[in-house]
């Protein structure tokens, strides 16, 4: 079994003195994944969010790979119609290059209308504009003289250099959270699909099962071994104090993700969540349903969830969310040294 690493950078105290320490802290947990044995770290992009303060993927990524040998470095993801895709395609592979060949491409339309509001561009165009990106990206990877005429982006005539280390080129994931349309986009061009914590886990297998029987349709091999299942986790010895302590952390991911689902425009910067949830009505998610659906829990605990995961589901590759919310450092890289001293050597 495979083990990954999610690292979002969350702000959640809004004096920006604090961002330099999240950055600091993003590299150190980056480097003591490598030291632990995890296999690959995932980070993601977001815009004027403080869920996450990494608005460009490939120099925080090349950063890492400046400090790290072995650790394959997943964007998690590009959200493809916010990028030119010339320059993308340059500098991902710019980063396999500087990485020795360790880079994995995630890629995704993205969900929050803000952002594209914000950005200038027509949240109705996001399938087209993500789909013709990222056959641009593929074809100026591996072909010379590429040349692409969509409705959105053209090419004409052009090779790019540098050109990736790995052949044919970077291992690309494709985002799916709920719906199906991204299931198919990945099958079509033979690719794993991610998925996120966010959704259930319920949810999260039928994505799984429906992207096999799609491939199975398609005549493709399921690459579901290269699909982290990602879930948020808090590990202690002690079980009440791996039930209770994410409560905070989690309560304020969940309020911040409900918040921007309503926003067109703007950011999200200066919400303050205990008043917009007042004002809004709506209801937090249960707590009793985090417990259910993300791992709080003991090592033992995290043991026959995983393996239940694995036996019933076929599950291979786990991705854990360890630094989520207001999560102390100290915390996530206590637990992050539980999860790989009791909880991986069983799955070895």
């Amino acid at each position: 079994m495979k083990f990954a690493l999610f690292l979002p950078a969350s702000w959640t105290d809004k004096d920006t003195v604090h961002q330099s320490r999240i950055y600091g802290e993003v590299l150190e947990q980056a480097r003591y994944a490598e030291e632990l044995g995890f296999d690959s770290l995932w980070i993601a992009e977001h815009h004027s969010s403080r869920y996450g303060i990494f608005p460009s993927l490939m120099p925080i990524l090349s950063h890492i790979a400046a400090q790290t040998k072995t650790i394959r470095l997943g964007a998690g993801v590009s959200v493809l119609p916010f990028h030119n895709p010339i320059r993308l395609a340059e500098e991902t592979a710019m980063v396999d290059l500087l990485s020795n060949g360790r880079l994995n491409l995630g890629v995704g339309r993205g969900s929050a209308d803000y952002e594209y509001g914000n950005f200038k561009i027509d949240f109705d165009s996001r399938d087209d504009r993500f789909r013709e990106v990222l056959d641009i990206i593929l074809g100026l990877w591996t072909t010379e003289d590429f040349t692409y005429h969509g409705r959105y982006y053209q090419v004409d005539g052009i090779t790019i250099a540098p050109r990736p280390l790995q052949k044919p080129h970077p291992p690309v994931h494709v985002a799916v959270s709920r719906t199906a349309a991204s299931i198919d986009i990945a099958v079509a061009r033979d690719m794993p699909v991610l998925t996120t914590y966010f959704t259930p886990v319920d949810d999260t297998l039928a994505l799984m099962r429906l992207y096999s029987e799609r491939c199975d349709a398609a005549g493709r091999v399921s690459q579901m071994a290269e699909m982290p299942f990602f879930r948020f986790i808090y590990l202690s010895e002690d079980e009440k104090a791996a039930n209770e302590i994410p409560e905070k952390a989690i309560t304020w991911v969940r309020d911040l993700s409900a918040y921007r689902r309503t926003i067109t425009k703007g950011d999200e910067i200066h919400i303050d969540l205990d008043q917009w949830r007042k004002e809004s009505g709506e209801e937090s998610r249960s707590y009793q349903s985090e417990l259910a659906n993300n791992y709080f829990c003991t090592p033992d605990q995290c043991i026959d969830r995983i393996a239940e995961l694995q036996s019933q589901h076929g599950i291979s590759y786990f991705g854990a969310n360890f630094a989520f919310g207001s999560m102390e450092h100290a915390k996530v890289m206590a637990s992050m040294k539980l999860f790989a001293q009791e909880v991986m050597p069983k799955f070895r």
